[in-house]
């Protein structure tokens, strides 16, 4: 795996960390991790891309080591999130990106193709992540991110990461579990384990509505757009169908397992790397 570049920078304020892989002379890719995940999510994707592209990965506000929330109310909404992906690109020097969102960096991608000027998003690649979002889900992740568990060893907060996520159709090796429970993972001052991220992420889906009916962005995409539809997914059926016939029309292929994917099967990386080069 090519090592990365760690950097800094700040936008809107906050101190936001990303990733870097490849030369930056090259077509950039953006790759955008899920609420609670880090930018070593998809790592193995990020490396195998960078010999062709420039690849950026950050770590959203709240996570990983980027800034935990300032403002614990507007931080964690996609209209905070999308002010500093402006602001982080814009510094970057980047006018047209592709982009590969995960869960809500998917959201915000599907935000950003539908709205952003300076920076142009031409192909959209949303990993298991649509317009809408279940009632269900926005209460259950609602209350475990605001309340997460904590453990009195790294051990057991690994076990309970595996078996939650297992659960939910992620199969990983042993390397893998390791590698994500521990970029998953912070201790606290008391000593035990719990989650990475800032518990006030858990804000978004009670005070940010809005941020879970994108219907009105989705139509305005012209971005080409791929959905990645997890065989154990969160966006139903009736929302693939739609979401093939609106927008932007996009394409979908299925994949294995549930709603979190680190994108690593080579497969899987085939077809999103395809995909990115279409319409070259």
């Amino acid at each position: 795996m090519s090592e990365p570049q760690s950097r800094f920078l700040k936008c809107q304020g906050r101190n936001i960390h990303f990733l870097e892989w490849g030369d930056p002379a090259r077509d950039t890719v953006i790759i955008w991790h899920g609420v609670t995940g880090t930018c070593r999510d998809h790592e193995e994707l990020a490396a195998r891309l960078a010999h062709d592209y420039h690849v950026i990965c950050p770590d959203s506000i709240g996570c990983g080591l980027s800034d935990w929330t300032h403002d614990k109310k507007k931080d964690p909404g996609l209209t905070a999130y999308a002010e500093m992906a402006r602001d982080l690109l814009g510094q970057l020097g980047l006018s047209r990106v592709r982009w590969i969102g995960a869960s809500k960096g998917g959201g915000l991608g599907l935000v950003l193709a539908a709205t952003m000027t300076d920076c142009v998003i031409s192909h959209l690649i949303l990993d298991d992540v649509g317009p809408g979002f279940p009632e269900w889900l926005r209460q259950a992740a609602m209350k475990n991110i605001a309340s997460p568990p904590h453990f009195d060893s790294f051990t057991k907060f690994e076990t309970y990461l595996k078996e939650m996520l297992t659960r939910g159709g992620l199969v990983l090796d042993d390397k893998r579990w390791r590698h994500l429970s521990e970029t998953w993972c912070r201790q606290n001052d008391d000593g035990l384990f719990t989650f990475q991220n800032d518990p006030a992420l858990a804000n978004q889906f009670s005070l940010h509505g809005q941020d879970f009916d994108l219907w009105h962005h989705y139509d305005r995409i012209t971005a080409r757009t791929l959905l990645i539809h997890a065989r154990k997914s969160i966006v139903p059926d009736h929302e693939v169908a739609m979401m093939i016939t609106r927008g932007p029309k996009c394409k979908v292929h299925q994949r294995d397992g549930g709603h979190i994917s680190l994108l690593h099967k080579p497969a899987l990386q085939k077809v999103i790397m395809d995909f990115l080069k279409s319409g070259e």
